[in-house]
This record gives structure tokens, C-alpha cells and sequence, in this order.
């Protein structure tokens, strides 16, 4: 039987810093939706993306993004290597 040697973190790292990506994950949910955003890094078990400009969770005193705070940053979501499904580059 043949073996898979295929594995999504080599793909990964041959992403830019700053591109634009949808990666989906094995979350369901709305994380099983997928997660657009510009990658920021990545290290030997995360993906880091910025996703765009939001305010943060209500009650979530002193977060980036939150009214008044003057920040326009948006979230950074942390995403297992090993919990990514797919990645679809948004090349326009």
C-alpha cells in the first residue's frame, strides 16, 4: 500500500509573510468555517494570521480593537498545524 507523505506545514512555509489566506480547519462551529487573514508567522506547530480589523469580545477590558482604544489592529489567530484541513491563497 502506498504512503502519504504529504504534510500541509511544508506547504505552509512556503506562504509569504503578509499574504492573504482562508485556511480551514477541523473545528466545527464557526472556527469549521475557515478563517481569513494576512499570516503574520508561523512557527514548527502554529499558523499566526491577523484576520480583519474587529472589535474584541464584549466585557474584554483593555483588548485591542476595543472602542476608544484608537487601535484598528483586528485579531491574531493562533491555529494548530495539525488542525488545518486546507489553505486556499487569495491571489487576485
Amino acid at each position: 500500500m502506498a504512503t502519504n507523505n504529504f504534510n500541509i506545514a511544508d506547504s505552509i512555509r512556503q506562504l509569504h509573510l503578509g499574504e492573504v489566506v482562508t485556511v480551514f480547519t477541523t473545528a466545527g462551529g464557526t472556527g469549521g468555517g475557515g478563517y481569513t487573514g494576512a499570516i503574520v508567522g508561523v512557527d514548527s506547530n502554529n499558523l499566526y494570521l491577523l484576520l480583519a480589523p474587529a472589535s474584541a469580545p464584549s466585557g474584554a477590558t483593555g483588548a485591542f480593537g476595543t472602542a476608544g482604544s484608537g487601535t484598528t489592529f483586528g485579531a491574531l489567530a493562533t491555529i494548530p498545524l495539525s488542525q488545518i484541513t486546507s489553505i486556499i491563497q487569495n491571489d487576485l
